[in-house]
């Protein structure tokens, strides 16, 4: 079991290295799907996990950032269970908050405290962080496919 968690710390530090390394252009939206995709499949494999404190630590935020032609906005139904308005999200924003939950856990990892990273890394999974990288697979899948149709013509 720990095997996989020190698995998921990698990814997890992989993924927020890259996001923060600067300003991303199309040749990133690959790899940007294949992290997002590893880490999902890595968080749910992860074992169910009681904190061992109940401080709650408050996330940092991440700067990512992305060439100005890259579109960030992009439109979003919360529950696609529910007839609903579509919102508008932010590519930046979702990146920053999928990174920012992850560090937390990180630290909690890197402090010895596997229990309360463990919590931290399945609650978000669970409540925040996971929608946030499904929604943002889904933008960044339909990028990849224009940029394919840009280098085709």
């Amino acid at each position: 079991m720990m095997d996989r968690i020190r698995e998921f710390y990698h990814l997890a530090d992989t993924y927020c290295r890259y996001v923060s390394s600067g300003e991303m252009t199309y040749t990133d939206i690959p790899v940007l799907i294949e992290l997002l995709m590893k880490l999902y499949l890595s968080a749910v494999s992860l074992p169910e996990a009681e904190p061992e404190t109940l401080d709650a630590a408050v996330p940092e935020k991440i700067q990512v950032r992305f060439d100005r032609r890259i579109p960030v906005f992009y439109w979003e139904v919360f529950d696609p269970f529910i007839q609903d308005e579509a919102v508008c999200e932010d590519l930046t924003d979702a990146l920053s908050d999928i990174a920012a939950e992850l560090k937390n856990g990180m630290t909690e990892f890197e402090a010895g405290r596997t229990g309360n990273a463990v919590h931290e890394w399945k609650f978000g999974l669970n409540h925040h962080w996971g929608s946030h990288a499904v929604s943002a697979l889904r933008a960044l899948h339909t990028l990849r496919m224009r940029t394919n149709d840009i280098f085709e013509e």
